[in-house]
């Protein structure tokens, strides 16, 4: 894996923590599930991008 492979993934981990974190604090469970259900998606996303 490459340097910029794992500058984004590193990138994307933190992005989504604090979107996370932000939906938590808001009480918006429905927003922490759609995160959640999109973060896999955005990583096979940057592997892939960054694999091609």
């Amino acid at each position: 894996m490459n340097d910029r492979t794992v500058a984004r993934l590193q990138e994307l981990e933190v992005s989504y923590t604090v979107a996370v974190n932000e939906a938590v604090a808001e009480d918006r469970d429905d927003l922490v599930r759609e995160l959640v259900a999109e973060y896999p998606n955005a990583i096979a996303e940057a592997l892939t991008r960054d694999a091609a």
